[in-house]
């Protein structure tokens, strides 16, 4: 079974060389490979029962690579960030506890 973020790392070291050999072409690779590693990011936070899942080893040496992945868990994270809030006066419950509906 192929490794998604092997398959990701593989596609950086690929924008790596072809920034060296034409570097226009090479940002709009450098974006994929970010995007790719953002949704590994949201999967791994969403799939993980620790607030704070590890930065897989194969991105830990690319701070690129880091910063996508922790931009997915971060967004996976805060999706979650109000969902106990009262919608009608913003307490600390669910609108269907509120007491004053």
């Amino acid at each position: 079974m192929a490794s998604a973020y092997l398959d990701v790392r593989a596609s950086f070291a690929i924008a790596k060389i072809t920034s060296i050999t034409s570097p226009g072409p090479a940002a709009h690779l450098f974006g994929l490979a970010r995007a790719d590693a953002r949704a590994l990011g949201y999967r791994d936070a969403e799939n993980s029962g620790l607030s704070e899942p590890p930065v897989p080893v194969m991105f830990a040496d690319e701070p690129e690579l880091v910063h996508g992945w922790q931009d997915g868990v971060i967004e996976w994270e805060s999706q979650w960030e109000y969902i106990d809030v009262c919608s009608f006066c913003f307490g600390d419950h669910s609108v269907l506890q509120c007491p004053r509906v």
